[in-house]
């Protein structure tokens, strides 16, 4: 039975251990993870689960399926700091599990695709890192496989029940993202004539018919959401879920504006340590006129790139758009690794476990290096945890390795424990610089105790949670307008957040300091400044 599940049993190891040592080690980051946690705290604390708020005022980014399931556990297991970085990870898990699903429907005959194909996922550095962030694009990942999954049901065996899974996935695709998930989805499908060579589905204008049908299914899924948001929201909360979610987010994507060519760039480094493996690139060379004339392999392409290049010729780019798309990746590399055993011998290795071994000794002498612009909090690091990475390196290289099923195993377990080790090296540093819990509380005793809170400068949520507030705070202007004075005031009894450059000032009105990233979080008092207010317009910058 533990032959049969080898798989399965082994990426749902890898996964628990990077997510455990994640959760145990690495605070919310600011400004996205500790402001989701904010949405999804006032959603609690509201008891509002039809419009997210954040810092008293709707927010309308993004939709609230994160936010539910956040919420959901919290009813279950009562308000806890686990749960919610656990939310995300959880369906890098389920994405694991729809890869092998999908792997089994496109190659049946060919089981060990269905083995390899999400252990190479895990393996990929990218997917690695992004199991075990808290951002919106894992559940875009799981709803993509799911339909996608349908897809193939319907293709392999004529299964209706994947036009269900199709219709339920752009749904909660829908609410998890927006509609960014038909341009996950719809490509492919729509590509139907190119990939299907075999002319499985005969009749065509059917599968159009079904496809829209699954698209409507999916609208009416999320309108029922949409609808009773837009209304109780307001028009300017409306107007933002159903245009800003849409057109706007292609208008208004020049946030992460970058040139076309950006990703062509970087997809390499998150591909990590796959496109290091010689061996690979040999056999996909040697196995390209046989396995590129395969309907499987066009769907995989087909894929892959059409949603690569639209997301290349938008200007607004962030890595993790790409997420969805990696396991076509993994299921081309595990079809080129199925045509033979040619991929275990020593020297195939030494590339990649040479490229680690180099990494993780580098890492581990860095605090010891005679470099003067290194950061101070550098030399505090444990880098002695880089020899988990470097040992599994080693050992791939010093032992035999028997089959492809080793050698992939051997990779992904050396990218895991990489990523292990460099969250228990940094985990000093993300205590002392990114962990704003203290502050939150702090700021939690001032609101209980009278004080009105305020902070200079755009405010993203970043206390909410982490404090448990249950009040928001006022946003002020960082200009020297009369909003600022106005509400300085008005509110004489007051503690005013800044974040400076340098060190804190020696001033009886500083209440609080807390380290943030080589910068500091200063809480003023105002009625100990006194009406010296440029204290809060400086913050730091000469």
């Amino acid at each position: 039975m533990l032959q049969k599940y080898w798989s399965p049993v082994t990426f749902t190891v890898m996964w628990l251990v990077l997510v455990v040592v994640a959760i145990w080690t690495r605070p919310a980051l600011p400004v996205d993870e500790t402001r989701y946690l904010a949405v999804a705290w006032e959603m609690w604390q509201r008891g509002d689960f039809i419009v997210p708020h954040l810092n008293g005022e709707t927010y309308s980014h993004k939709p609230p399926l994160l936010f539910w399931l956040m919420n959901a556990g919290w009813a279950i297991f009562g308000v806890n700091d686990w749960w919610p970085p656990l939310v995300a990870p959880l369906f890098a898990l389920a994405c694991l599990f729809l890869t092998r699903s999908m792997a089994q429907k496109l190659w049946p005959e060919r089981p060990v695709i269905a083995d390899l194909s999400p252990i190479i996922l895990l393996g990929a550095a990218f997917w690695t890192v992004f199991t075990t962030v808290t951002m919106f694009d894992m559940l875009v990942a799981a709803c993509t496989l799911w339909g996608l999954l349908g897809l193939l049901m319907v293709w392999r065996d004529g299964d209706v029940k994947g036009w269900w899974f199709l219709a339920l996935a752009i749904g909660f695709g829908v609410l998890a993202k927006g509609p960014v998930i038909l341009l996950q989805i719809l490509p492919i499908a729509l590509l139907l004539p190119f990939w299907d060579r075999e002319k499985r589905i005969q009749n065509r204008k059917r599968w159009y018919l079904n496809i829209l049908l699954c698209v409507l299914g999916g609208a009416v899924i999320a309108l029922a959401w949409a609808i009773p948001a837009g209304i109780q929201g307001g028009e300017e909360y409306r107007n933002a879920i159903f245009w800003g979610q849409t057109a706007g987010r292609v208008v208004k994507s020049f946030a992460h504006a970058r040139p076309w060519w950006w990703y062509l760039a970087v997809i390499g480094p998150l591909l990590l340590p796959w496109v290091l493996w010689p061996s690979l690139w040999r056999g996909l060379i040697q196995k390209a006129g046989v396995i590129f004339k395969e309907s499987q392999i066009r769907f995989c392409l087909l894929w892959f790139v059409p949603i690569f290049v639209a997301f290349s010729l938008i200007s607004g780019k962030q890595l993790h758009y790409l997420l969805p798309i990696f396991p076509a990746f993994a299921f081309v590399l595990a079809r080129v690794l199925d045509e033979g055993e040619l991929f275990s011998s020593r020297l195939g290795r030494l590339l990649p476990t040479g490229f680690m071994i180099v990494l993780s000794v580098t890492l581990i002498a860095v605090p010891f290096l005679p470099i003067r612009k290194l950061p101070d909090w550098v030399g505090m690091l444990p880098t002695y945890w880089m020899l988990i990475p470097l040992m599994i390196a080693l050992y791939m290289i010093a032992k035999p390795v028997l089959n492809n099923k080793s050698a992939v195993i051997g990779f992904t377990s050396m990218m895991g424990g990489f990523v292990v080790a460099l969250h228990l090296a940094l985990a000093p540093y993300l205590a002392q610089s990114f962990d704003l819990h203290a502050m939150g509380r702090e700021i939690k005793s001032m609101q209980d105790d009278g004080y009105e809170v305020a902070f200079v400068g755009k405010y993203h949520g970043t206390f909410q949670f982490l404090g448990r507030l249950e009040k928001p705070i006022a946003e002020l202007a960082t200009d020297r307008g009369e909003g600022m004075f106005d509400w300085l005031a008005a509110h004489p009894r007051s503690k005013v957040i800044t974040l400076w450059k340098q060190a804190a000032p020696n001033d009886e009105a500083v209440d609080f300091v807390q380290d943030f990233r080589g910068s500091n979080f200063i809480i003023f008092d105002v009625e100990k400044l006194g009406g010296e207010f440029d204290l809060l317009h400086r913050r730091g910058k000469e």
